[in-house]
C-alpha cells in the first residue's frame, strides 16, 4: 500500500433521459476507496445552479451542453507515484490485441496521468480545468467557484461547470464554438457537443423565447 498500487476496476453506468435508455458507457478506472476519499472537489450546488440559469435568462442567452471525455486522464498525474494491478481483461489485452510478451502474476504498471478512482484525481482535474478556463479568458466567481464568467469576441458569456459536464451560456452557438474550440487545444480528445441543453446534472432544462424552465 504504501507504493501506491491500486487495482484495476471497470465502472459501468446507463444514462438515461426520464424513462429513456441513451447509452451504455463503461470505463476503467482503479479502485482508491480504502485510500482516501476524494478531496477538493467543486460541485455545483443549488443555489449556483439557479443563480445561472436565472442569469442567462435576464440577459436572453442560450445554454449549450459539452462533455469532457475522460477528464480525469487530461490531468496531470499525482506528484507521488502510482502503479496499476491489471486484470484479466488487460493482460488479455496486452496479450492478444498488441502482441505483446505475457505480463508476471505479480507485474504492476505505472501510472502516467491521473486515472479515475484515484483519491486525487478529482482535484487534479478541478485544478487543470480551472487553469485552462482561465487561460482562454474566464474568471471563477468569488463565492461560486463552480461559475464562470467571461468576454468572447465581445460577446459576455457564462460557464458552469460540473467536473466534467460544462453548460456554457452565450448569445449563439458561434460563440459557444469558439470558447470549446479553445479548450480543445489544451485536451487530447475533442470535448463533446451537445448543442443547446435539454439536461444537465439530473435536472430537465427547458429553454425558450420566454423563459428557461428547471424541473
Amino acid at each position: 500500500a504504501e507504493l501506491g498500487v491500486f487495482r484495476l476496476v471497470w465502472t459501468y453506468a446507463e444514462k438515461r433521459a426520464g424513462d429513456v435508455k441513451i447509452r451504455r458507457k463503461s470505463r476503467a478506472a482503479v479502485d482508491g476507496s480504502p485510500k482516501a476519499a476524494a478531496a477538493n472537489v467543486i460541485f455545483v450546488d443549488q443555489t449556483a445552479a439557479r443563480l445561472f440559469y436565472a442569469i442567462t435568462a435576464a440577459e436572453n442567452l442560450l445554454i449549450y451542453g459539452a462533455d469532457v471525455k475522460n477528464a480525469f486522464a487530461e490531468a496531470p498525474p499525482p506528484d507521488q507515484n502510482f502503479y496499476i494491478k491489471p486484470d484479466r481483461a488487460f493482460n488479455n489485452w496486452w496479450e492478444n490485441c498488441l502482441g505483446n510478451p505475457p505480463l508476471a502474476p505479480d507485474e504492476v504498471i505505472t501510472g502516467q496521468r491521473a486515472f479515475q478512482g484515484h483519491p486525487e484525481a478529482p482535484r487534479l482535474w478541478e485544478k487543470y480545468s480551472d487553469k485552462i478556463l482561465r487561460q482562454i479568458g474566464f474568471k471563477p466567481t468569488t463565492h461560486e467557484p463552480c461559475l464562470y464568467s467571461g468576454i468572447i469576441d465581445n460577446e459576455r458569456v457564462l460557464l458552469m461547470k460540473q467536473v466534467d459536464d460544462f453548460a456554457l451560456s452565450a448569445p449563439s452557438e458561434r460563440i459557444a464554438n469558439l470558447v470549446y474550440d479553445a479548450i480543445d487545444e489544451h485536451i487530447t480528445f475533442p470535448i463533446k457537443r451537445l448543442g443547446l441543453a435539454t439536461l444537465f446534472n439530473g435536472l430537465d432544462v427547458d429553454q425558450t423565447a420566454e423563459y428557461i424552465k428547471i424541473s
